[in-house]
């Protein structure tokens, strides 16, 4: 008998362990909240276990309860062995936790309620005392993997300094938005055009150089040349390995670098411009300025209200970037080796199933708010009335405080080689550093040397 309760029970659990997602999606539904991911769960229980197999003893009925948690354990195991990716556990168990335990608890107290009277009483006295430390438990769980998780948009809300929109920005195609420059150049590539590559951030500004001195391409022949790459790793892997000619962005990191003389080949580095990190609110919030501790304050979680910087008694939403993108690599090194605190995160539905999955949030102009990104993108393509920038140490990141290096989270624009240039290499790194250039990279909305 214990066996077969033991099947059927471990069958129930495992059912339950593969689907609780549907707890993240419960959740979210207007009118439900936590009361439905509970309610909706305790009720099902209930009439599952009025025809349900009605073990003998106790612990019998319990002993079931023990094969989920040990699937999740495994789970957890897989995802620290890097076996499988792309979950947030804690945050999954989290909103997963109250809908399994409300399955169980209502489950097994009509179980023991079909029990004679004596035994009922007993039997419902043991279950609460194991079930309610259990639910206090996921209780507090839930409530400190679920209190950075943003809830649903609110109208007008906006998204500030994400990724270069660049299929607005793509090299020889009708009515892009690339700058232009001034008058006709003076260099002229019809052939053996140097290919170039570099993160979402600075397409622009080398997709403006591309469609002003090559010619002979169209839209569709450019994209061979002029290649767009959302991160620097696999820009930087592609100058490397002989893909591409010329990278423009941010420096190496030292991985990078390790990485390329471990191919014999010294990384060139030429200066063509400055950007700078910039730190923006909404326009209502009174904080004009943070000093550099501040802003390491806040991002590392010791400072988390706005009152202890001079603003509202508001907590602080300080947003991040993805890891993977330049802007937060240039935050890590302006917190110089402190870790950076959880972000805020939200669920998404994904995938053809619509699951539910916790993800780094986008930036919202809330009046709490606090994002980062580099200068171009705020001011570029997400510019907003609504964002205000703020000045560092009481200076401003203007024009001229960039170039002069006055504001301190300004990011030097280069070229990185990694082979003997091409004489039309030369010339085009030549061209970007003199006039023409320099004022072309104005024109797209960087600083230039001068």
């Amino acid at each position: 008998m214990l066996k077969k309760v033991f099947t059927t029970y471990s069958i129930l659990g495992c059912i339950l362990a593969a689907a609780l997602p549907l707890s993240g999606f419960l959740i979210q539904l207007p009118g439900l909240g936590m009361a439905g991911v509970l309610g909706i769960p305790i009720l099902a229980g209930w009439f599952w276990a009025v025809k349900a197999p009605l073990p003998d003893t106790l612990f019998a009925r319990l002993m079931p309860l023990v094969l989920p948690p040990l699937l999740l354990a495994l789970l957890y195991i897989l995802h620290a062995l890097g076996i499988i990716t792309g979950i947030d556990l804690p945050v999954s168990l989290a909103l997963a936790g109250p809908s399994w335990c409300g399955f169980y608890f209502g489950f097994l107290l009509a179980s023991e309620w079909r029990r004679g009277s004596t035994a009922r009483i007993r039997g419902i006295a043991c279950l609460l005392g194991v079930m309610l430390p259990f639910a206090g438990g996921v209780a507090v769980i839930h409530h400190i993997g679920a209190r950075d998780i943003l809830e649903l948009r609110t109208p007008g809300e906006v998204s500030v300094g994400q990724d270069v929109r660049t299929g607005h920005y793509r090299p020889f195609r009708e009515n892009n938005r690339l700058a232009e420059p001034a008058s006709s150049p003076t260099l002229h590539i019809a052939s053996d055009y140097p290919r170039l590559v570099g993160t979402s951030a600075i397409f622009p500004l080398y997709a403006a150089f591309a469609q002003a001195v090559y010619e002979g391409l169209d839209e569709q022949s450019a994209r061979e040349v002029v290649v767009n790459r959302a991160n620097a790793v696999e820009a930087y892997w592609r100058l490397i390995d002989g893909e591409a000619d010329i990278f423009f962005g941010a420096a190496p990191s030292q991985k990078q670098r390790d990485y390329a003389a471990s191919r014999g080949l010294p990384l060139g580095e030429t200066l063509l411009g400055k950007e700078a990190l910039v730190f923006f609110v909404h326009k209502d919030n009174p904080v004009r300025s943070l000093t550099q501790a501040q802003i390491k304050a806040v991002y590392s979680g010791r400072i988390h209200n706005w009152k202890e910087l001079g603003g509202p008694g508001q907590p602080i939403l300080a947003f991040q970037r993805p890891d993977d993108s330049d802007s937060q690599a240039a935050m890590s090194r302006i917190m110089e080796g402190e870790p950076l605190a959880r972000p805020p995160r939200e669920k998404q539905t994904r995938g053809r199933y619509n699951t539910v999955v916790i993800d780094l949030a986008e930036y919202r102009n809330r009046e709490n708010a606090l994002g980062y990104s580099f200068l171009w993108s705020v001011t570029g393509d997400y510019a907003n009335p609504d964002v205000r920038l703020l000045a560092i140490d009481g200076t401003l990141p203007t024009p001229e405080n960039i170039r002069s290096g006055d504001y301190p989270f300004t990011v030097p624009l280069l070229a990185v080689t990694a082979r003997p240039l091409s004489p039309q290499s030369e010339n085009l790194l030549e061209w970007i550093t003199g006039p023409e250039g320099q004022d072309l990279l104005e024109r797209a909305g960087y600083v230039p040397l001068r």
